[in-house]
C-alpha cells in the first residue's frame, strides 16, 4: 500500500499526540493526590500532636486539662484553707492503677481523696482505682483532690506539681509526678459540706 506524503504527515503527528497523552508530566497529575487527601495528610500528626500535647505527666498516669482552683490566703477577706484539683487521671497503662493519695509542691498541707456523695463531700475510701487504658474524671460534684489546711494564697497563673502515690507503689519513693499542672479561678462546685467547725464523718465546715 502507497502513502502519500499528506498521509504520512498526518499519521506521525497523530502519533506524537498520543505519546505526549502519556507522558510524565499528564500522568503526574492523574496519579497525584486530591487536596483533600493531602489536606488530610499534612493535619492528621498535628491533631494527633494536639491529643498527646493535653495529657500531662511521663508515667503512666496523666492529666488531662489539669486545674487547681485558685483561692486568697486564708486571712484574707474572702480566703480559704482548702482548695482542689481537676481534670481527667489517665492509666496509660496495661494494668489496673490504684491511686491511693497524693501530695503536692505546695509543701504541708492535709491531702485527701474526696467524692460527692447525695451533695455532700467526703473522703473517698480505698482511693480512685483506674483501669487499664482507662480514665476518671476529677470534677465539682464527683471525685476530686482536696487540699486542706494550707494557708497561703494560691494564685491564677502559678504552676503546681502532683506527686500521685499508687498501691504498688509505681514510680518509687517519689511517686508518679505530674508537672506544672495550672492555677486557675474557678468558680464554686456547689458541694455542700457538715455544719460544724470540726471535720466530721470526712465533712466540712467550709466550701472550696
Amino acid at each position: 500500500m502507497k502513502f502519500t506524503r499528506t498521509a504520512v504527515v498526518a499519521l506521525v503527528a497523530a502519533t506524537a499526540l498520543g505519546v505526549a497523552g502519556c507522558s510524565p508530566s499528564n500522568q503526574e497529575e492523574s496519579t497525584r493526590p486530591s487536596t483533600t487527601a493531602a489536606l488530610s495528610a499534612a493535619t492528621e500528626p498535628s491533631m494527633a500532636d494536639d491529643a498527646e500535647a493535653q495529657l500531662q505527666g511521663a508515667g503512666d498516669i496523666k492529666l488531662e486539662d489539669a486545674t487547681v482552683r485558685a483561692k486568697a490566703a486564708a486571712d484574707s477577706a474572702e480566703g480559704s484553707d482548702m482548695t482542689a484539683v481537676f481534670g481527667t487521671i489517665h492509666n496509660t497503662s496495661d494494668h489496673d492503677i490504684t491511686i491511693t493519695g497524693f501530695s503536692t509542691s505546695l509543701g504541708e498541707a492535709d491531702y485527701q481523696i474526696h467524692e460527692t456523695v447525695d451533695g455532700t463531700m467526703q473522703q473517698k475510701e480505698g482511693g480512685i482505682t483506674i483501669p487499664a487504658d482507662g480514665s476518671d474524671e476529677l470534677a465539682p460534684g464527683g471525685d476530686h483532690l482536696m487540699i486542706m489546711g494550707y494557708a497561703p494564697e494560691i494564685a491564677a497563673g502559678d504552676t503546681v506539681d502532683v506527686f500521685f502515690e499508687t498501691s504498688d507503689a509505681e514510680g518509687g519513693e517519689q511517686g508518679i509526678v505530674v508537672q506544672g499542672v495550672a492555677v486557675r479561678s474557678m468558680l464554686p462546685g456547689g458541694e455542700e459540706y457538715g455544719d460544724g467547725g470540726e471535720m466530721t464523718a470526712h465533712e466540712h465546715a467550709d466550701s472550696h
